[in-house]
C-alpha cells in the first residue's frame, strides 16, 4: 500500500500562494510589486493598440476565440 502525500490544510487559498510564489521569485515584496506594475502597463499599452502584439507575433492561435455569428451580415 502506497502512501498518500500529506496536504496541507492552512486556510491559504490558490490567490493567497500565487502571492507567496511571486514575492519568492523576485525576491521581496516591493520587487513582486514592480513587475505586476510592469506586465500591467505592457497589457494596457497593448490594449490601445488596433492590433494586438500577440496577434502580430502569432501567439493567438486559430480557433482561440469563438467566431462572431455577425461577420458579414451589414456588407
Amino acid at each position: 500500500m502506497s502512501a498518500k502525500p500529506a496536504e496541507i490544510e492552512d486556510g491559504r487559498d490558490a490567490i493567497e500562494w500565487e502571492l507567496i510564489e511571486l514575492v519568492e521569485e523576485h525576491g521581496s515584496e516591493r520587487q513582486a510589486l514592480r513587475a505586476l506594475l510592469h506586465d500591467f502597463h505592457a497589457l494596457l499599452a497593448d490594449a490601445d493598440k488596433a492590433v494586438p502584439r500577440g496577434f502580430l507575433r502569432a501567439v493567438f492561435s486559430e480557433g482561440a476565440r469563438a467566431p462572431r455569428d455577425d461577420v458579414g451580415d451589414d456588407q
